[in-house]
């Protein structure tokens, strides 16, 4: 993932963790980790969940063609 996010630095990332009290994670239906959420404007364009290398990087070119 470092690589995607390297490539394109206009890309903020927020690691979130989930937990007991922590209703973030949730809100999102993540179930099991690592999950991708890739946002614009305040919502949800993407989604992936334990992604391959290349489904990350398929993740980061729709964010900017969606």
């Amino acid at each position: 993932m470092a690589d995607s996010l390297a490539k394109y630095p206009q890309v903020r990332h927020i690691p979130v963790e989930d937990g007991k009290g922590r209703p973030l994670g949730r809100s999102f239906r993540v179930k099991l980790w690592p999950t991708l959420v890739f946002m614009r404007d305040g919502h949800v364009v993407g989604q992936i969940v334990r992604p391959a290398p290349d489904e990350i990087t398929k993740g980061f070119t729709e964010l900017f063609t969606a």
